[in-house]
């Protein structure tokens, strides 16, 4: 990775600016601040100060980090763009500044030539016109190293937390029930499902599911048969496989899982089923058009419904119209998408 950023404003009909490289151990969120920060430079350097000046950046991070001195990742670009913002108040007191927002990737013309330019300060210095960032904060055409920044420490030591975590997630969970992901990624279909849903998705994953043979165990029910068919154990992959209660839907679910991997479901075990990204989406819409998983019968030998689990309880509520005081609201996504962000340095 190369850290790198471009500092653009138009000069009459064509693109002017800047191209900078930061080194080795930095991270893309100090190329973000540290473009902020040059950008109120380069203005500061003009020799006539204008009335107005305005900045666009698509890192919202950034941005924020713009408005606050607090210590942390960043905070140096931070102190730097408040110096030059106090240099550029004084040859104007009236001035306006602005940092604002800007849609990454959707075809405005600045921001397409920024990311054009800063592809060309990714190169080596010396070449193109590009110039280096150095510890002093000024560029020059070849600088000693920037020092390791925070941001750069925070992601090793959370690449090393996950790598421990999964060493430890791997020694207590069962191989037969549950294939480790390769990735550490979340997975997209399933974060874009309500709670519910993928609350569903994540239980037959690992296995605690509501099951016949997952109730019988944790001693909840007194059998493990399917309540559906009467079958001798109800497992996952007899509920996904081979139960005549959902066969219109399992006919959808593997006829969807083969169109995207080209395997029929006897090649198919629930563990790496689950496990695999691109039939996540197949998983949950047959657990969308299903009870599968959802709803627990009373047991022959109890005369109330099976309190697996407090969210098997908290659904069955609300859907008699008890509990809708506890409820977080059916289709809630997983994930809300961020709002916009604007911030103004002329404020305050």
């Amino acid at each position: 990775m190369r850290p790198r950023f471009s500092v653009v404003w138009r000069r009459g009909l064509t693109w002017a600016g800047a191209k900078v490289h930061m080194g080795n151990k930095q991270e893309a969120y100090d190329a973000e601040c540290a473009a902020l920060a040059h950008a109120l430079e380069l203005a500061a350097q003009r020799n006539a100060t204008p009335e107005r000046i305005t900045i666009f950046s698509d890192a919202q991070a950034a941005i924020r980090r713009m408005a606050s001195d607090e210590p942390g990742p960043g905070r140096q670009y931070a102190l730097q763009a408040r110096k030059h913002i106090a240099t550029l108040r004084r040859a104007r007191p009236g001035i306006v500044i602005e940092i604002r927002l800007c849609p990454a990737h959707k075809g405005v013309a600045g921001n397409e030539k920024a990311d054009e330019w800063a592809k060309i300060a990714a190169g080596e210095a010396n070449t193109r016109g590009v110039e280096w960032l150095s510890s002093s904060g000024r560029t020059e055409v070849r600088a000693a190293p920037l020092p390791r920044s925070l941001a750069n420490l925070k992601r090793e030591i959370s690449e090393k937390k996950w790598v421990e975590a999964r060493q430890w997630a791997g020694g207590r969970t069962s191989k037969t029930k549950y294939h480790m992901p390769k990735s550490q990624k979340p997975d997209c279909a399933v974060a874009g499902s309500s709670k519910r849903l993928a609350s569903r998705f994540y239980q037959f994953k690992t296995g605690h599911c509501l099951t016949g043979q997952y109730l019988n165990w944790t001693k909840n029910r007194s059998t493990p048969q399917c309540w559906w068919c009467r079958y001798r154990t109800q497992t996952r992959d007899h509920l996904f496989k081979e139960c005549p209660e959902w066969k219109p839907q399992q006919k959808i679910l593997w006829a969807e899982v083969k169109k995207e991997t080209g395997r029929w479901k006897d090649r198919w075990k629930e563990r790496d089923l689950l496990a695999d990204g691109r039939c996540s989406r197949a998983v949950l819409d047959f657990l969308s058009s299903t009870d599968v998983g959802r709803r627990v019968p009373a047991d022959a030998d109890d005369d109330a419904v099976s309190a697996v689990s407090e969210l098997e309880m908290r659904e069955w509520l609300e859907e008699q119209g008890a509990g809708a005081e506890e409820s977080d609201g059916e289709g809630a996504p997983l994930f809300l998408p961020t709002p916009d962000f604007r911030a103004s340095a002329g404020e305050g």
